[in-house]
């Protein structure tokens, strides 16, 4: 597995953390955010050769001329005036997508695809097309990964995963892999879904897909990614800094939406989730800051310092989350088999629930985003994927904690 920083707003910090920290492998540039000027940007230039790029066509519609968008000729954010462009506008410039690609240098092409609420049949006819083109223009030494982005309803329903994946596996297929954006639609109040059916079928995919010999890419990942890693392995898992490059959402492309004012989360291994940097002060008070502190993490060293002035566009912040997520991540994919590797995601999940039991026995009690609402369906839901009982687990977990 590889760790793909996406570059979006405040990149240098994903930048800076990969030179000086050595934090993740490559990098996917945005088109959303940096337009068609990366190439001329004196700190991407230098890893240009280690970078894909996301063209992000999430959208048909003329409001979809958002951000640096429009700055491609061949994107369909150009469609202003069209009230309903056709399937061969959009071939045509999925043609030019790829094309431009080459002529950048691009060697992972990410081939773009459009988001559709429910019509399946409107993504495989794309992914089809996408196919026969590139069966007669594939070049050697280039990977290609087809955009799959999974609209929230399309994920939940189980005939319609499983009508994708045969189109995916098909064996004509000439992709070398799949870019795989997945909707989530975290709960009020919640940073991650939670919903049983999404985390099934989302999984499904990526174990299919690997099964059947693709490399995947999970864009736009959250930490979540834990839990999809943990079945399979994925051969590329993004990391981000701000929610918007952690949660893919067709929003972001089509409608003005501001995060609010935030004074930033602290991002917590041993919890495996985001805690509100206001409720740090009632944890420092309580004596509890070492059940969520960070090991072997300068930047979370800096950001518990007492007094530390909390804000979410500081760099430390973010950079605490790029530094925990990517060694969370390299510690669960290292692991064979796969039975072992989930029992080892298992035992971190056990361990973030005694750590909030913790809290709670000190009546330190987090708030919103802060609160456990995730782990114990995770543990859950793993330990039916391995048909093991809970006091076979914990039997298990005990014996490797005394050890």
């Amino acid at each position: 597995m590889k760790l793909i920083h996406i570059l979006g707003h405040n990149f240098n910090w994903n930048i800076d953390s990969y030179i000086d920290q050595n934090i993740g492998d490559e990098f996917l540039i945005t088109a959303f955010s940096l337009g068609n000027t990366y190439s001329s940007n004196s700190r991407i230039k230098p890893i240009l050769d280690k970078c894909m790029i996301d063209l992000q066509f999430y959208g048909k519609k003329a409001q979809l001329s958002k951000g640096s968008l429009t700055k491609f000729d061949f994107h369909p954010a150009n469609c202003i005036g069209i009230d309903e462009p056709t399937n061969v506008y959009f071939e045509s410039c999925i043609n030019d997508a790829i094309n431009y690609q080459i002529k950048q240098g691009f060697k992972k092409i990410i081939i773009p695809n459009y988001y559709e609420d429910t019509d399946l049949r409107k993504i495989t006819s794309f992914i089809k097309y996408a196919n026969s083109f590139l069966i007669e223009n594939k070049i050697d030494g280039v990977e290609y990964f087809m955009s799959i982005p999974l609209a929230y309803d399309i994920v939940r329903n189980n005939d319609f995963v499983d009508q994708l994946l045969i189109d995916l596996t098909d064996m004509e297929i000439a992709f070398d892999g799949y870019f795989i954006a997945c909707e989530n639609k975290p709960e009020q109040g919640h940073k991650i879904s939670v919903d049983l059916r999404l985390i099934t079928n989302l999984s499904k995919i990526f174990k299919t897909l690997k099964a059947q010999n693709f490399k995947t890419i999970y864009a736009y990942a959250n930490w979540d990614a834990l839990i999809y890693l943990s079945q399979t392995d994925i051969d590329y898992i993004t990391i981000g800094t701000f929610e918007n490059l952690r949660n893919f959402s067709k929003k972001r492309y089509t409608e003005d939406i501001s995060g609010g004012a935030s004074k930033g989360y602290y991002f917590s291994e041993k919890l495996l989730n985001m805690v509100r940097a206001m409720d740090l002060l009632n944890i420092r008070d309580n004596n509890m800051l070492d059940s969520i502190r960070n090991d072997r993490n300068i930047f979370s060293d800096i950001i518990l310092i007492p007094g530390y002035d909390w804000n979410i566009h500081k760099p430390d912040v973010n950079k605490n989350y790029l530094l925990s997520i990517s060694k969370l991540l390299n510690s669960v994919a290292e692991i064979y088999p796969i039975q072992d590797r989930i029992m080892y995601v298992l035992s971190l999940i056990q361990g973030g629930i005694d750590k909030y039991k913790q809290l709670d026995r000190s009546y330190v009690t987090l708030q919103s985003e802060g609160k456990n609402y995730h782990l114990n369906i995770w543990f859950n839901y793993l330990l039916k994927t391995i048909q093991m009982s809970h006091d076979d687990f914990q039997s298990w977990y005990q014996s490797t904690s005394l050890e």
